[in-house]
């Protein structure tokens, strides 16, 4: 522990996974015996999430409009909503996982902030410049971090992948499956679409989402959970011919959500590589430039890595997942960020 008195700390949620991340780390802050308060962000499930999990906050901003200049002028109106809504908070420090309007606001507040991220291309200028520190897993060497921009007086490496931070020390809800009504003779597949609009976005993507829906559509075994990002994916799957297909109408514990599968498969990040730390059968088709996460969990065996459309036939196993979950032990990471927040605290 680096600090002994009690300090107000700040959390902002600006996605959906961060209240995951945080939620350890609020617990652990609070037994030490420091106060958080939260802001988030309207958009992924990320306040239904704060409310599943019974946290208190103050909703700020939602989604941004398209384009690089919608997200430009929606950070920086959200950091100035920030700046008035947290301007009496008394907050001696504030944390978020890549929120941009957060170290924007902390700066015009005067108050120290620490940002998390695992993916190394994101811009890293604004946390270069508003940041006292960048916490990075270790799996991006120095060397990936000055290519990618970012400071190597900033950057504070952390042991293991922020997924371990809660995908251990934690019961899993094993009602999920039945909830959702999945069989257990069923081939469960969790699959979760690119973000066509997020600034990363590679086309390819959609097209090996295509080739995947096609592959899953010849397995009568197969039952689909879809998780769209936008209206306009809902429809992907009965049109490829999936049969069994079931798209939640609320919001479930991530992790939760994958134990009970056989496999996962997303164009994104988070939810392959909590599959692959639990040692569930996981496919990613992200196109945008390769992290080095992804590459070590690849590396390891857990992760598997689809390219092109005419890899999907060949790297795709659909079939039933023979081996156990597997929970990593958060304590020392865990340990690890909170006094990492704590050392930034003025």
């Amino acid at each position: 522990m680096l600090r002994r008195l009690s300090v107000k700390i700040w959390f902002d949620a600006d996605n959906g996974p961060h209240v995951l991340i945080m939620r350890p780390l609020v617990a652990e802050l609070e037994a030490r015996g420091h106060e958080v308060v939260f802001t988030a962000r309207d958009r992924t499930s990320t306040c239904e999430l704060l409310d599943l999990y019974g946290f208190k906050y103050l909703k700020v901003g939602g989604q941004y409009g398209a384009g690089l200049f919608g997200k430009i002028r929606g950070t920086l109106g959200r950091a100035m909503a920030l700046t008035l809504s947290m301007k009496r908070c008394g907050a001696a420090v504030s944390f978020g996982h890549g929120s941009r309007g957060l170290p924007v606001a902390s700066r015009l507040l005067g108050i120290p902030t620490v940002t998390m991220y695992d993916y190394e291309w994101v811009d890293a200028r604004l946390f270069n410049w508003f940041c006292r520190s960048i916490l990075l897993p270790r799996a991006i060497t120095a060397e990936r971090c000055a290519e990618a921009g970012i400071s190597g007086d900033k950057a504070v490496p952390y042991p293991g992948y922020k997924e371990e931070l809660y995908l251990g020390g934690r019961a899993f809800d094993d009602t999920v499956a039945a909830d959702l009504g999945l069989r257990p003779d069923g081939i469960r597949v969790l699959l979760r679409p690119p973000a066509t609009t997020a600034h990363y976005h590679n086309p390819e993507a959609e097209g090996i989402l295509d080739s995947i829906l096609e592959c899953l559509a010849t397995n009568p075994d197969v039952q689909l959970v879809f998780l769209p990002r936008t209206p306009d994916q809902r429809a992907l799957p009965a049109k490829a011919g999936i049969k069994d297909l079931i798209i939640p109408d609320k919001v479930y514990d991530g992790p939760s959500l994958v134990a009970c599968m056989d496999m996962v498969i997303s164009g994104g990040g988070t939810m392959t590589r909590e599959a692959a730390i639990m040692g569930v059968p996981s496919y990613s088709f992200f196109r945008g430039r390769s992290g080095m996460v992804d590459e070590a969990l690849a590396a390891a065996g857990g992760l598997t890595l689809i390219g092109t459309p005419d890899q999907v036939a060949d790297r795709l196993r659909v079939e039933k997942n023979q081996g156990r979950v597997t929970q990593p032990d958060p304590t020392a990471l865990v340990a690890f960020i909170c006094d990492a927040i704590l050392a930034a605290a003025r």
